[in-house]
Parts: structure tokens; C-alpha cells; sequence
């Protein structure tokens, strides 16, 4: 009997703080109506702001750097091989420009390894900072102009806004200012 009363009552008080919470909530559910949002283009910001075209060079010149030796290697490989074709099959000389061969595909696979690593690594440090940048400007973004929310379309998965929600331009002129850049 003890546990049937006490089960109503917390069925009761649970109603109750249902209720209480449902009519309390109301007020902020029709608040969510007026909510300021805006949304950017991450890959925009990295192509067109001044910031994202020097790291982009920069990393452009690596890359192309890299490539020129990971090229150098690959022609040294290629002549050795041609060589081996060209030796008596069996023959001592052969047999070393083999060991050779396959020593040479080893090098080159790891080198192209490692090139592969260090763009990966110099790609994310040229772009952690101009992300640190284009966060900060959006949060300034956020509190100067009351947004209750701002997307990256990039990655946010939306399928439509209206462009007149578009930071994106607003933000590459910050960014550019903050890198001194000046006004576009």
C-alpha cells in the first residue's frame, strides 16, 4: 500500500514539474522565432582572402619543390631498371644492379611517403592559423551584429540560404585587414 500512494504522488509531483516546465518553456519557444543567422564559405575565405592565396603559394612552392625531387629519384630509378633490362641476364652484374633496382623502388616509396606526410602536416599548419583568425572574426561577427547561430556551408550540410545571410565576403575583408591586406 505504502508503495502504490507513494508511486502516485511521484506521478503527481512528475505531472506537475511536466506541466510547470511546458508553460515556462513557451516564452522561449516563441523567442526562437527571431533568431539572427548567418552563414560562410569556408573554401571561398581560403581562395579569395590574401591570407589563403599566400599560404596557398607557399604550399604550392613546396609541393612543386617536392615533386621535383620525388621526379629526380623516379628518373634515376627508371635508368637503373633500363640497365638491368640491358644485362646479361644471371650475370653478377645483373644480379647487383637487381639488388639495386629493388633498393632504389624501396627509396622512392618511402620518399614519396614522406613527402605525402610533410604536405599533409604544412597544408595544416598554413591553415590553423588563418582558421584561428577566421574564427575570432566570426565570433566578433556573432556579438557585434546579435547572431544566434553562423554556418560554415562547407561543412554544416545545409542545403539552401538565402544569400543575403552571406558573411562570406564580410569575412575575407576582415581577414584581409587583419593581415593587412586592406579593403578589396
Amino acid at each position: 500500500m505504502v508503495w502504490g500512494s507513494m508511486n502516485i504522488g511521484m506521478t503527481r509531483t512528475f505531472g506537475l514539474l511536466a506541466l510547470a516546465l511546458s508553460v515556462s518553456a513557451t516564452p522561449a519557444l516563441a523567442q526562437t522565432a527571431s533568431v539572427t543567422v548567418g552563414v560562410f564559405d569556408a573554401d571561398r575565405i581560403l581562395a579569395e582572402s590574401l591570407a589563403g592565396q599566400q599560404a596557398l603559394a607557399l604550399f604550392s612552392q613546396l609541393r612543386d619543390q617536392r615533386a621535383g625531387e620525388v621526379q629526380a629519384q623516379q628518373v634515376e630509378f627508371n635508368t637503373l631498371r633500363q640497365q638491368v633490362l640491358q644485362a646479361v641476364p644471371g650475370s653478377p652484374e645483373a644480379v647487383s644492379m637487381q639488388r639495386q633496382v629493388e633498393d632504389k623502388s624501396l627509396q622512392l616509396q618511402r620518399l614519396n611517403e614522406d613527402v605525402q606526410n610533410e604536405l599533409g602536416a604544412r597544408q595544416a599548419a598554413l591553415t590553423e592559423e588563418i582558421t584561428q583568425k577566421i574564427a575570432t572574426i566570426i565570433d566578433e561577427l556573432g556579438a557585434e551584429r546579435g547572431f544566434a547561430l553562423i554556418f560554415n556551408n562547407v561543412q554544416s550540410g545545409l542545403a539552401y540560404w538565402d544569400p543575403a545571410v552571406d558573411l562570406t565576403d564580410e569575412i575575407i575583408a576582415r581577414l584581409d585587414a587583419s593581415t593587412g591586406g586592406g579593403d578589396r
